[in-house]
């Protein structure tokens, strides 16, 4: 189990240095609120450094390969970079996910932590709950709330408050609970091998809950899910990004059009998927002609014009949805950026919720509605604004030719 657990923190690592290259092609800037600087407004961004040494008045949304937070922010973090430091006073909740985290701060709400090392040093606290995830772990400040710890390395120092929970730890794992440590609520260890509470542990109720592997794997799988998830979301907004540098107008007209013609957007995209099906049975025609002619260079033709359309209907439906999406979720900035993170976030929360509830009669085909919506306005409005541009590069070449021809 130590092993498996090795290799997925592993693979978790080499997706996060692949992110950050992809980082430092989509991001040209260092966003930072420098000392004494306000912000009114949330501070949403991507960039290869992202820095606030002022003050923030609403929240912190970043996607950057280094977060560093020495100033305060009054509204919550959300937050993904291989490395990040939380040191300032920060008014909502934190929601990390990195290679290495280490937060020393007063969080007014909840602390999520997500990354192969996290780190609540011994200066922070945590008014309510915290939840730590992580391959070493470390939670030496104080939680007001409950705690709750996944990982396979884990040192316990500090007070709590609330109950502590150490879930699911690997057999071959480790789970330190150093001295002057005080846990006010209940300590629950949930492991294959059994843990012996040192005597000058100050733990006010212990219990220890003996795992199966075949439980353990399920929720282990949950979990591991879901940071798939997240991270695969990070890397396809990364992506969208770079492409919205190479083409800023076609994606933005994209958004605007769904906006503007929702109606007509899913109509083109009807169209399209007849085309599909249109498509398909032209290729089986074809197919059925290069057995009889062996002229090869026409399926290969069509076969790689077809899977090409196929791909990039599929491939970037979900941006200019993204950006319909966000116009009205944060319409209130023109940061395309901000946008289309909020547009991904709420689609894909959507998806996330579906899949969760996947067993619940009906879900499934509401799951299917949403991803055929989805598609069908992303691919309507991105092949109406190709149309639209080529129409328009067209009309300019006439005029120029036209101009050529008169003088």
């Amino acid at each position: 189990m130590k092993r498996k657990h090795s290799r997925m923190v592993v693979v978790f690592l080499i997706i996060l240095l692949l992110t950050g290259s992809v980082i430092v092609l989509a991001a040209d800037d260092n966003p930072a609120v420098n000392t004494g600087e306000i912000h009114e407004n949330d501070f949403i961004v991507e960039g290869y450094s992202v820095t606030n040494d002022g003050t923030i008045k609403g929240d912190l949304l970043s996607v950057s390969q280094r977060l560093t937070v020495r100033g305060s922010v009054e509204g919550d973090i959300i937050a993904f970079a291989p490395d990040i430091y939380i040191g300032g006073e920060v008014g909502g909740s934190i929601r990390l996910a990195g290679t290495n985290i280490s937060v020393s701060s007063r969080i007014s709400r909840n602390a999520m932590l997500m990354g192969s090392s996290c780190i609540l040093d011994n200066t922070s606290s945590v008014i309510r709950n915290a939840y730590l995830f992580g391959n070493t772990v470390k939670s030496l400040g104080t939680v007001e709330g409950d705690t709750h710890i996944y990982g396979t390395d884990i040192t316990l120092a500090g007070v709590y408050n609330g109950d502590v929970n150490i879930h699911d730890l690997a057999e071959q794992g480790s789970f330190n609970i150093l001295p002057g440590t005080v846990i006010n609520g209940k300590l629950t260890y949930k492991g294959k091998s059994e843990f012996h509470l040192p005597s000058y542990a100050q733990v006010q109720d212990y219990e220890f809950i003996k795992t199966s592997p075949a439980p353990e794997q399920g929720r282990r799988f949950d979990v591991m899910s879901i940071i798939k998830r997240i991270i695969t979301l990070v890397v396809y907004y990364l992506f969208a990004l770079l492409l919205f540098k190479l083409f800023p107008r076609f994606f933005v007209q994209s958004g605007k059009f769904i906006s503007q013609k929702p109606v007509a957007a899913a109509g083109i995209g009807i169209a399209t998927l007849g085309t599909f099906v249109g498509g398909l049975l032209l290729l089986l025609i074809i197919v059925l002609l290069v057995m009889t002619i062996l002229d090869l260079s026409i399926l290969g033709f069509t076969s790689l014009v077809f899977i090409f359309f196929g791909l990039v209907t599929v491939v970037f439906a979900d941006i200019p949805v993204s950006l319909w999406l966000g116009d009205m979720i944060a319409g209130r900035t023109d940061s395309i950026p901000a946008k289309l993170a909020s547009g991904l976030i709420v689609i894909n929360a959507a998806k996330l919720v579906f899949s969760l509830l996947g067993g619940i009669p009906g879900v499934n085909a509401l799951g299917f509605l949403l991803n055929a919506a989805i598609w069908l306005l992303g691919t309507g409005a991105i092949l109406k604004t190709l149309f639209s541009m080529l129409k328009a590069a067209n009309q300019q070449a006439e005029a120029e030719d036209l101009g050529i021809t008169e003088e």
